[in-house]
């Protein structure tokens, strides 16, 4: 019974999702943020342009419009941390495993 309301929550949540990304697709939202993004290259390259005729330094940092915001917390770089030790010991606890059933095969 728990099994039946299960897979009826998969099958509508899965429903819900295609029809949100479905749509955004036909919005064009996408395409717009696109679309945005390449208006700002051309407008920094025309200003690099006339930088350069004007004969001015150049600095390429004056031209990179993409800050990079760090949204991390002490909850995340701490679950970061504890993923990335797990893996590590999950990775040797795997090559020690292959390592035994290598033995018990010869």
């Amino acid at each position: 019974m728990k099994i039946n309301k299960l897979i009826k929550l998969l099958i509508i949540t899965t429903i819900i999702i295609f029809i949100f990304s479905y749509t955004i697709t036909n919005s064009g939202y996408y395409e717009y943020n696109l679309y945005n993004k390449k208006n700002l290259t051309e407008d920094q390259i025309k200003e690099f342009e006339q930088d350069i005729k004007k004969g001015e330094r150049i600095d390429i940092n004056k031209y990179l419009n993409n800050p990079q915001i760090d949204y991390s917390n002490k909850l995340t770089k701490a679950t970061s941390n504890a993923s990335i030790k797990l893996n590590n010991y999950l990775k040797k606890v795997l090559i020690k495993s292959f390592h035994i059933l290598e033995k018990l095969v010869k």
